[in-house]
């Protein structure tokens, strides 16, 4: 029998309104996260990975809906469900840490009451059991004299201590899954290293499933066991993670490939990169979302609606990936 995906997304479309119409950001996404294992959703900035994510928490703003498609946790649609227990499975069950520490965290209140915070609503103790509980949390993300800590306000944290305190937050009510939206962009990469392995280390710990949002590819291979690629609001490239950095199958997956730094290059000069830029969220486009980028384009490509295949345990959204060699 084979198991349930704690997450599973089916053809998720999400649209923003506007004044002159609908703008589709997101358009039949599909992916599935395991207990256990760690996904990471790649690609550039106005992909779509954050949009899909605010879905799948029930975030997006006012503006914006999910038009089409399924959303399913531990095998329940939770579109379907009422937003009262859709807030309730919100934190407890799937919970999420944020890319920027300092524009989450209440400036004006103590650590240790914003987790405590956070623990009361999530399992319903009283506030001295929850105080008591978010030492436990600050000791559980490995920061130091975490009784201490408790009394610091978040300007006496450096970058890497809030994201810490995100991430202990985030498990306040021992969620099945987490999901982290660039929680290392902006920190050094000292700290970021610190960062990834924590979460490693937690994912692995505490058997939650991890959803990793990220633009950079070498985060992925040291913490990741299968990719999603998005370009343009779609699913472009999914595959396991060693398969996908050994031959990827997509063009774009391999210009992310190609820009990632590496001491071991033998070239010497400018980095490579991905000519022109993106496409605009809900820009009408025939064909190949990244068609106008691609070296490899013909001009089936330009014209023809490109299906998603599926082989194995892998999938790519490209006309030509049975006869390109890209690694």
């Amino acid at each position: 029998m084979n198991p349930i995906a704690v997450l599973r997304t089916e053809d998720l479309a999400v649209e923003f309104s506007t004044q002159d119409a609908p703008v589709r950001a997101v358009q039949r996404v599909s992916i599935e996260v395991y207990a256990g294992e760690t996904v990471a959703l790649v690609g550039e900035s106005g992909s779509g990975k954050s949009v899909t994510c605010l879905s799948v928490m029930g975030l997006l703003p006012e503006t914006g809906r999910v038009s089409e498609g399924r959303i399913e946790f531990k095998g329940k649609d939770i579109l379907a469900m009422e937003s009262v227990a859709r807030r309730r499975l919100r934190g407890a069950a799937m919970s999420m840490v944020f890319q920027e520490p300092m524009t989450s965290l209440n400036p004006v209140f103590r650590i240790g009451s914003q987790i405590a915070e956070a623990v009361e609503v999530q399992t319903g103790i009283g506030r001295k059991e929850a105080m008591h509980r978010a030492k436990d949390l600050l000791d559980l993300v490995r920061i130091p004299e975490a009784s201490r800590r408790l009394k610091n306000y978040p300007h006496e944290l450096s970058g890497g201590m809030r994201q810490r305190v995100m991430i202990a937050m985030a498990l306040a009510g021992n969620p099945d899954l987490l999901i982290a939206d660039e929680p290392t962009t902006a920190l050094d990469v000292t700290v970021q290293a610190q960062i990834l392995e924590l979460l490693a280390e937690l994912q692995a710990e505490l058997g939650m499933a991890l959803l990793f949002v990220t633009h950079d590819l070498g985060v992925v291979a040291g913490i990741a066991d299968r990719v999603y690629v998005m370009y343009g609001g779609q699913v472009v490239e999914s595959a396991p993670v060693r398969p996908l950095f050994a031959q990827p199958r997509m063009p774009y997956t391999a210009g992310l490939l190609r820009s990632v730094p590496s001491l071991s290059r033998d070239e010497v000069g400018r980095m490579p990169t991905i000519p022109g830029q993106g496409p605009a969220p809900g820009e009408a486009q025939r064909g190949c979302t990244f068609a106008p980028r691609c070296e490899f384009v013909q001009e089936a490509c330009r014209v023809e609606n490109v299906p998603i295949l599926e082989s194995g345990n892998r999938a790519v959204r490209c006309l030509r990936a049975e006869e390109l060699s890209l690694s």
